[in-house]
Order: C-alpha cells, then structure tokens, then sequence
C-alpha cells in the first residue's frame, strides 16, 4: 500500500507541474503543413461555399470545478489546435480560406489558465490566412456567409446552432440553399491513418502494453481495482501521455461480465479472473487493448477453456485481416470460432442458432482506432462483405465470452427483445429448452469474463499486430505474472 501511495501522489505531482502537457508537446513538434493538407484535402470535396467548425465546449463537473478541457477531435485533426472557446472558417477559393476565431491574449486569465495563442499565434504557428478573437465571431460570420449557397456544419454545438440559424435567415432574403454536414467528408480522412498518425498511435499502444506488463505483475489477490487502477494511470502519466484515451475498465470476478464497468472498487479475490480494457492518450491519439488474466497467477481449468476460446477466434479475426478483405467477413470467421467454442463446451446446443451464442457473446469484435476510442468512419455493415480493408486503417479485434450468473435466469425476461444492436425475439419454448440443456454446464463457468482485445494496422501487404508487446497467451501472461512489480519492491 506504501507503494501504491506513491504511485498516487506521483500522478497528482505530474498533473500539477505538468498540466498543459498535450499542449507542450504540440509546441515543440508542431507540423502546420500536416494540417494545412488536410483542409485542402477537406475543401477538395467541398462545393465552394463555407465550412463553419466550433471548438468542444467546457463542461462544469461540479459548483466552479470544470471537467478536463479536451479539443474536439475533428476540429483538432483539421486545425492541431487545443484551446478551447475557439472556431475556425474554411471558405474553397477566397483570397483567405482559412480563418480562425481564438481567445485573446490576457495576462490576468493567462496566469491562472496557461498561455494562449492569441490572434498571432493563430496565423503565426496554426497557419491561419488571418484571425479575430472569439468574440468577433457573430459580429464577423454573417459578412463572410454573405452570397454562400452551401453551408457546411454539423449542427454539434447546441450553444451555437440557433445563433448560426438565426444569422442564415437574416440574409436579406437571399439564405444558403443547404446546410451539409462536413463530416462526412472529415470521418472518411480520419479513416485511413497518415505516417505522422501512425506513429503517435504505435506511441500510444505501446505505453498501453506498458501498462498492462506492470498490472500482471502486480496483480494479487485482496488489491483492489482501483489500486490496478492507479498503476495503468502512473504508467501514462510517466510516459507523456496527458490522460487516458477513455476511463479504464478494471472489472474482476462478477464485474469481468459487465461490459463498460467503470467503478473499479471492489476487491479482488483469489480464484477470479481481472479484465482491463485500457488505453492511453498520446498526441491526441488513443489506444484500446484488453487483458484478462487470474488475479492469483495461474488459471483455472475452467478459466482456460473459455479464455482459448476467445484467444482462438481473435486470431481467426487477426489472421484475416488484410487489404481487400471485407470487415463482415471478419467479424463471421471471429463469430464462427466462439460458436464452435461454446458447442464444444456445451454452452449452446445448436451452431446454427442465430441467437445462442449471442446470450454469452454480446458484442461485435471490431471497431476503428483513432482520435477517438470509436473511432470515425463507416463500417458498411448494410454491405454483405462490410467495409474492405485498406492500408492505413486502424481497428481492433476484442471478442469475449460472458458467463454471467444471472444470465439464464434473466433470459426468459428478455425473450421478445434479445440483443443489444440487432434485437429479435425468441420463442419461448426455445429458450426453456436451452436453459434447461446448458444450465448445469454454465455453473461451471460463472463469473468467467474474459476479453481479449488488440489493435491491428492494414499493411500495403497484410497487418501488422501493433499491440504484440503485451502478453497474450495462458503461458505468456502467468511466466509475466510471476516476475515482482516495481510497486512490490
């Protein structure tokens, strides 16, 4: 415990001394070409008119404590600027395109907030043709909307949506002939990863791998969550990463079932598995991977067999992942691998049900990595193939089986309405003869949550497995286990 405090008072040292990270780094490694691209790359798809990007809002947590401010992530990909309270303007073809709206520079608000950018520091290192501060915006909107047939917003910003739709209709009779949403247009950029993209996230994935090394050598059993918790933490923090790309899941024995737990305070008891979905935040961008592992070291049989289930259909999934492969496709062979899985093990009675493995598998294996932790980009799930597979996309493939205790007896109840995305109802003859078939199997397994999830590069010639670092395998993962914390030291 000792230790733990350490690990605790040397996060909050961190965040004290260190609390514009993010906004250090991008000063010193600033690539205004990058950005200036990407908007051309934007205005490109564009149809003359003008693109209109309001920056995230500050939110209170509680009385005058604001939340962390954290850029939104379209704005951010388009502009590399962190402040908040700012916009910016693109307009294809004007003498100016691209031009900004930022706080200005004030001594007084500088020295309790940090420094700002100002109006120079817009044009100077942002790259913008010229620039206000933020409380020109509604006085200087309307001259540059002026005779714009097409304006392009997303309608995000509820603070500025009816001020804008008040200003369109202000226009002398003569208002846009459309509001198209930019992004798009933004998602599909994000959607395939730049060099410069590509190496932040490795970055990121690779503090996550980090991160979980030092929790499997520290976990035991009568820790707590949380303590888990502030170790994944510490190892970001030491690594320059300025927050997590998304609250860690740190769930053991009945909570490893729970899909998005997020209390992370119970205590952890010998004999249970621990699932961490974690992921860091570095230069904005987040990793996402998840371990499971036995909080005493060494796994059950009956932990096993459902852990070589998971770990055989996500290297299905892996195997396949490749240009020209459709995200379906995928998804079918990982979804074909539990089946066969849970089949064998007896906790469904038909391979070709369309709803059995559903009650111990709940989500689909796969999503985008990026600026966000879902990141953008369409799936085209309404496409038999789904979404192929090009060089410089960025996903995870994470499937996990769930035996929750309560779940067969909660299944009745959600018979006419099962499933999370895709509901369908189930005869309820068919569902008693299931309960009744795998019940005695399932007791076996209860409280056996486990997830197996890892970040994958499409290659120009296949994938490159970009979490690897972190041990994966039943014989890596208790060989990693066995070695002491610095924590423990």
């Amino acid at each position: 415990m000792k230790k733990l405090f350490v690990v605790y008072f040397a996060i909050n040292f961190l965040l004290l001394c260190f609390p514009n990270l993010a906004t250090a780094a991008a000063e010193s490694s600033f690539n205004k070409e990058l950005y200036q691209q990407r908007r051309a790359k934007l205005m490109e798809n564009m149809a003359g008119g003008i693109a209109i990007f309001i920056s995230a809002e500050e939110h209170v947590r509680n009385n005058d404590v604001e939340f962390p401010f954290r850029q939104d992530s379209d704005f951010y990909y388009l502009t590399g600027f962190e402040e908040k309270e700012s916009a910016f303007l693109l307009i294809p073809g004007a003498d100016q395109e691209f031009i900004m709206f930022v706080r200005g520079r004030n001594l007084t608000h500088e020295g309790v907030d940090g420094k700002r950018a100002g109006v120079n520091g817009a044009m100077e290192i942002f790259g913008a043709d010229t620039a206000f501060t933020i409380d020109q915006l509604e006085k200087k909107l309307p001259r540059y909307l002026y005779g714009k047939e097409t304006v392009y917003y997303s309608l995000n910003n509820e603070n500025f949506n009816d001020k804008l739709i008040l200003m369109l209709k202000s226009r002398w009779g003569n208002p846009p002939k459309e509001i198209v949403d930019p992004l798009q247009f933004v998602h599909e950029m994000r959607l395939i990863k730049d060099d410069t993209e590509i190496k932040l996230m490795k970055r990121s994935i690779e503090i996550t791998c980090d991160a979980h090394i030092e929790t499997m050598k520290a976990a035991r059993p009568g820790m707590f969550e949380y303590e888990l918790s502030a170790l994944i933490e510490y190892v970001y923090y030491k690594n320059g990463c300025p927050r997590v790309g998304f609250p860690s899941i740190v769930g053991s024995g009945p909570n490893s079932i729970i899909l998005h737990y997020r209390d992370n305070n119970r205590l952890m008891k010998d004999g249970e598995v621990v699932l961490m979905d974690i992921g860091a935040e570095y230069g904005y961008y987040s990793a996402d991977i998840t371990r499971t592992i036995p909080v005493n070291g060494i796994f059950s049989e009956a932990q096993k067999a459902i852990y070589q289930i998971v770990l055989d259909a996500q290297q299905a999934g892996i195997d396949m992942a490749a240009p020209g492969v459709g995200l379906n496709e995928l998804t079918g062979k990982v979804a074909e691998v539990i089946k066969d899985g849970l089949f064998q093990l007896g906790l469904i009675t038909d391979k070709n049900s369309n709803w059995q493995y559903r009650v111990w598998y709940k989500h689909g294996p796969c999503h985008w990595l990026g600026l966000d932790v879902h990141d953008a980009g369409d799936y085209k799930r309404n496409t038999a193939r789904g979404r192929i597979l090009e060089p410089g996309m960025v996903f995870t493939v994470e499937p996990g089986i769930y035996i929750g205790e309560n779940t067969l007896e909660n299944l009745p109840k959600m018979a006419k309405n099962f499933g999370r995305f895709r509901p369908i109802s189930i005869p309820m003859d068919e569902v008693t003869a299931f309960i009744k078939a795998v019940s005695p199997v399932a007791k076996k397994y209860i409280n056996i949550g486990v997830r197996i999830e890892d970040d994958v590069l499409i290659t120009p010639s296949g994938h490159e497995l970009l979490s690897a670092k972190a041990p994966r395998s039943i014989e890596d993962i208790e060989t990693m286990m066995k070695e002491a914390s610095f924590v423990q030291h």
